[in-house]
C-alpha cells in the first residue's frame, strides 16, 4: 500500500519548520505534544490549539497512534464561508489501513462576531494525521497546520 509521510518524517520536517517559525514544541518520550496555529491565505479562517499523540503499537508494519486535540476556530470575515478545522489520516480498522480524506473536526460559521468555534476530541489506531485550517466547504483554501 502506497503511503505518504509518516509521523517520523513529519517530526523531522516539523523540527525544521518550527525552528524557522519560532514555534514552541515539547517532545518527551513516547507522548508527543505541540501547539499549532494557522490562517488561510485570505486571513478569514484561523485555528489555534494543542495536538497530542502517543504510539500504542504496530499494525501491518506501521505504527499505531492515539491522538487528542483541543482547538479554537475563528471565522474572521463576514463572507458567509465559515472557518473549519479539518484532518486527513490513515486508520487501522477491520484488519486494514483505510485513508480518511478531509474530515471536519469543528467549525465557526458565525462570521467575524468574536464568538469562536471549538474542536475537542480524540482518535485511536491512526497514522499520518494531518490537520488543516480551511474555509468551510472549500478544499482549495486549506492550509496545513503541520
Amino acid at each position: 500500500m502506497a503511503r505518504g509521510i509518516s509521523f517520523r518524517d513529519t517530526r523531522k520536517k516539523l523540527a525544521v519548520a518550527v525552528a524557522a517559525a519560532g514555534l514552541v514544541i515539547a517532545f518527551s518520550g513516547q507522548a508527543q505534544a505541540a501547539d499549532y496555529e494557522a490562517t488561510t491565505k485570505d486571513k478569514c479562517a484561523w485555528v489555534g490549539g494543542a495536538y497530542d499523540y502517543y504510539r500504542t503499537g504496530t499494525a501491518s508494519g506501521h505504527p499505531l497512534y492515539n491522538t487528542s486535540w483541543n482547538f479554537t476556530i475563528l471565522d474572521k470575515c463576514t463572507d458567509g464561508k465559515g472557518a473549519g478545522l479539518y484532518t486527513t489520516y490513515w486508520k487501522w480498522e477491520n484488519g486494514g489501513w483505510w485513508f480518511h480524506d478531509y474530515t471536519k473536526l469543528g467549525s465557526d460559521s458565525n462570521g467575524n462576531n468574536q464568538e469562536p468555534g471549538y474542536a475537542e476530541g480524540s482518535g485511536s489506531k491512526v497514522d499520518e494525521v494531518k490537520l488543516y485550517v480551511c474555509l468551510v466547504g472549500d478544499k482549495s483554501s486549506c492550509v496545513a497546520l503541520f
